[in-house]
């Protein structure tokens, strides 16, 4: 099902869940995509440790809790616990699943209060609310943060730049593009063949006639995906079709 803010909002629910190490979180090397003339850096965001954010976060979340254990021998600086709520069924009584996060204090996020936070099958992903239509996703992974740039067209998130940062990094700066270049984007008509080559599953289509049904598959796509690598896949592919 496609995600909406509204979804973000109310909270949602993992398929599955795992015990995370710092080795497991990574996706392939990426260029920086290059945003359109009229998007330009206008502030920053600080960034701070996993550990320090979640304290300060879990509480806007529906689907994430902090169990409050001691366990000896670990270390809750260092390692993060949680647990995720999982998918009903049926009986009215809530499941969840623990979640360890080794070297949580070395992962950075943004310094920011969020909407949303999805544990995935091998990262996560946070999403901020910058306020005037622009929001950002923004995944865990192994060598630090990558954060995908959003319109908010019609309640639904639209990707126009991305930034990765490293793990040394202290802030992220913002950029912007115009929401009413995006909706004129929107309405023109796709080059399928373009979109056959940047994402090939789309060939299994009887096709689109405007980049708007494209991009509603894919983000449609998107919502039922549990894979870091994926999500970034698509999308990358709505920003190149975009551009």
């Amino acid at each position: 099902m496609q995600e909406n803010l509204s979804d973000m909002v109310k909270g949602g629910a993992t398929e599955e869940a795992i015990t995370f190490h710092e080795d497991d979180l990574d996706v392939p090397e990426q260029e920086t995509k290059e945003t359109s003339e009229e998007t330009e850096v206008v502030s920053s965001i600080m960034i701070t440790p996993l550990t320090d954010w979640f304290i300060k976060n879990v509480g806007n979340f529906h689907n994430i809790k902090r169990p409050q254990v001691t366990i000896q021998g670990v270390d809750t600086s260092q390692q993060l616990i949680m647990t995720v709520l999982m998918p009903s069924e049926g009986d009215g009584e809530e499941r969840r699943k623990l979640i360890v996060y080794d070297d949580a204090h070395l992962q950075p996020v943004l310094d920011l209060p969020a909407i949303d936070m999805q544990i995935y099958n091998n990262g996560f992903r946070i999403v901020y609310d910058l306020k005037n239509g622009i929001f950002i996703k923004s995944y865990g992974v192994r060598k630090g943060l990558i954060s995908v740039f959003c319109n908010d067209i019609d309640d639904i998130l639209i990707p126009y730049g991305v930034i990765r940062s490293k793990k040394r990094d202290t802030e992220v700066d913002i950029i912007t593009r115009d929401p009413n270049e995006v909706r004129t984007k929107l309405a023109e008509e796709l080059d399928f063949e373009a979109l056959q080559l940047r994402y090939r599953q789309s060939s299994k289509t009887d096709g689109f006639s405007t980049n708007k049904e494209a991009i509603d598959w894919l983000l449609e796509r998107q919502g039922g995906i549990e894979d870091i690598h994926h999500h970034l896949q698509i999308d990358n592919v709505i920003i190149d079709t975009l551009q």
